[in-house]
């Protein structure tokens, strides 16, 4: 009887007339349950679900508003083919590589190497450095007093304006151009994020901080005053997780500007506006405020209990696609736990993480983790959401060199549910 319920890997991706990688898409979304064989070397894919994607996919007759409405943005569809990322088992892959790998051995200039797909070239040598103007010098110094995030809206769109690149549409030359603003990303993020010696944060003068061939971690760890190669090394591990995570909200928006052929700056721009909400990036700062309260409250377990007891559930827990658990969260408390095994604010850290997880059955998420590094390195409340959309940026930047091959735009329809017209007959 298991052959009418189950199908294969094979089987139900040829059901569906997909690759393999999209039918790992389509389980990663809970459109197809998936459960290990008996023998537990492979896997097999329920075969109901697969008739029921079928049958959604197939045209039944001519297509009205009514057919294409049901199909838009609620969790799991519109689902695009895409070759950058891969989430499957509890996994997270770009182009087929395990990223929890790459981020214990990867730098993070090799990984936007490998999503931008030009691995024969190299985007970030010194001959492509970006040229901060002087326009770009005036307004950063007029808008150092904004957060990061904010800093990069206001100066990518000067940085844009001064920067021959973004007219060479070559795969090489849309590299040299996400190269370019990811340096300069790094320096804005690094400047704004820099502590003076009186606790202050982003006065320290610009000129301090020339834009180098530096590796990237690097000079955001030397540009946030932190110690120790330990230090930078954890920015890299969370630089490379946060690369990608398939079509997420901000990849989604930068998709669909660069469908309409904006320059890359634009992309970002759309990326960062999108990351920064709460129920997005900006989760992040959520987390960081809550550790602080609870650092600062002198019992940990307390605090948390106290606040879930008054109806308030702990940021930064649960994952949907990783149901056992965020990968890249379990990775970075192990390189933290690595480095900083004797710290008391990682102690602080795992008393709430081990709290919430027992008592909700939800594990930590990248929020959390992001939150974590900059509580235990002593950085801004925004240095999590800085380091996510730092490396989210090479994301962005990869799903809109990958968009700029397709034709047309991406243009969902929607259900009209208003005061109905009067239309004469």
């Amino acid at each position: 009887m298991d052959e009418d319920i189950y199908l294969t890997a094979k089987q139900a991706a040829a059901e569906l007339s997909i690759s393999l990688p999209t039918l790992y898409a389509y389980v990663s979304r809970g459109l197809i349950r998936s459960e290990p064989t008996p023998a537990g070397r492979s896997r097999r894919y329920r075969n109901e679900d697969v008739r029921r994607l079928k049958a959604r996919r197939e045209p039944q007759g001519p297509r009205t508003q009514d057919d294409t409405a049901p199909q838009a943005l609620h969790w799991g569809s519109p689902v695009l083919d895409s070759a950058l990322t891969l989430i499957a088992d509890g996994a997270l892959y770009y182009r087929g590589i395990d990223a929890t790998a790459l981020a214990r051995n990867a730098s993070v200039e090799q990984v936007a190497r490998l999503l931008w797909d030009v691995e024969d070239t190299d985007p970030f040598v010194a001959a492509l450095l970006p040229d901060r103007s002087t326009a770009f010098r005036t307004t950063q110094q007029a808008v150092i007093g904004l957060d990061p995030i904010d800093q990069c809206l206001a100066l990518l769109p000067v940085a844009a304006a001064g920067d021959e690149t973004i007219f060479n549409e070559t795969k090489a030359g849309r590299a040299a151009t996400g190269g370019r603003i990811l340096r300069l990303m790094t320096q804005i993020i690094g400047l704004a994020g820099a502590v003076s010696e009186n606790g202050e944060t982003g006065h320290t003068d610009n000129r301090a901080h020339a834009i180098t061939t530096q590796p990237l971690h690097d000079y955001l760890a030397r540009a946030w005053q932190l110690p120790s190669v330990a230090a930078a090394e954890m920015l890299r591990g969370a630089l490379i997780l946060c690369a990608d995570h398939e079509l997420n909200a901000s990849a989604f928006t930068a998709r669909c500007v660069a469908a309409t052929r904006a320059h890359l700056y634009g992309v970002v721009i759309a990326g960062l506006s999108a990351l920064k909400g709460p129920l997005h990036g900006g989760h992040s700062l959520r987390v960081a405020a809550y550790l602080q309260d609870a650092a600062r409250s002198g019992n940990p377990e307390s605090y948390v209990l106290d606040r879930m007891r008054a109806g308030e559930m702990p940021p930064g827990f649960g994952q949907p696609l990783y149901p056992q658990g965020d990968p890249r969260a379990a990775q970075l408390f192990a390189m933290l736990r690595e480095v900083y095994p004797d710290f008391p604010q990682l102690q602080i850290i795992l008393t709430i993480r081990d709290l919430v997880s027992r008592a909700t059955g939800q594990k930590p998420n990248i929020d959390f983790a992001l939150a974590s590094i900059g509580f235990i390195l002593g950085l801004p409340q925004s240095a999590g959401l800085s380091l996510f959309a730092l490396g989210r940026t090479i994301g962005w930047i990869a799903h809109a060199i990958e968009q700029y091959q397709a034709p047309q735009l991406i243009r969902p329809r929607a259900r009209y549910t208003g005061e109905t017209p009067h239309i004469p007959v």
